[in-house]
């Protein structure tokens, strides 16, 4: 799923990863100037060049940013779905050791939680559509309390990020269609995204609630979406095919 919403552009996200590079490199020329002794044989351009290079190190700055953020939003998923599972009564190994940041999210989750009589019906869930050729692993199926609606058959998806993007939608109308299409559930099922902040400066907890209609529409744009991922997929098979000629 996650390889099919990758071609829709992410405008934020670039502009987000060049900064951090930016960032970066300044705080790692600024060092090595620092430790450039006052007095001493000024380093030339070459050496300058590669002893910084060395500094920044092979990784990109946002690359970094990246596997920090995913390492937290995915203690965040195994303590929810560890105390979920164990709420259904299900085997369950010993409690995630979490860090402090996807402690807080946890927090915020159980808040929310609470407040929506949340009762779970399947967890890290396995869908897919036979018809349109695509899987995914939705979250969480549940039954949710949601205003003004009352009692719904919800299909929930947990975000760690700064912000709830479009192509989050997106995933969530697909999980749903395949769900329906698996006979899981019928065509009234809401979708939720839940943004959980990490660090106690974020933003509350961001809920984006995502009714019957709105995931029809939704699901139209992402099957548009598929088609673009198809293309691309056979014009990089082509490619390949064409190199080993």
């Amino acid at each position: 799923m996650t390889s099919i919403l990758s071609v829709v552009g992410k405008p934020a996200l670039i502009n987000w990863a060049a900064n951090t590079e930016r960032a970066l490199v300044i705080e790692a020329a600024s060092n090595l100037w620092e430790d450039i002794p006052i007095n001493g044989k000024k380093m030339s351009r070459t050496a300058y060049v590669a002893t910084l290079t060395e500094r920044i190190g092979k990784q990109k700055a946002h690359q970094k940013e990246l596997a920090k953020a995913a390492d937290i939003g995915s203690q965040v998923h195994a303590l929810i779905e560890w105390n979920l599972r164990r709420e259904l009564g299900q085997i369950v190994g010993p409690e995630p050791t979490v860090q402090d940041k996807a402690a807080w999210a946890f927090m915020s989750y159980e808040d929310w939680r609470k407040a929506t009589k949340l009762v779970p019906v399947a967890i890290e869930q396995v869908v897919w559509s036979t018809q349109h050729r695509y899987a995914g692993t939705m979250d969480l199926f549940a039954d949710v309390l949601i205003e003004p609606y009352g009692s719904c058959h919800v299909v929930l998806d947990w975000k760690t990020g700064k912000g709830i993007y479009p192509e989050a939608l997106l995933q969530n109308a697909a999980y749903v269609q395949a769900l329906i299409e698996m006979g899981h559930a019928t065509t009234l099922v809401h979708g939720a995204v839940v943004r959980l902040p990490k660090v106690e400066t974020d933003p509350e907890f961001e809920v984006r609630i995502i009714t019957p209609e709105e995931q029809v529409e939704l699901f139209k744009v992402f099957v548009n979406v598929k088609a673009l991922w198809d293309w691309s997929q056979a014009i990089e098979a082509a490619r390949k095919v064409a190199a080993k000629a």
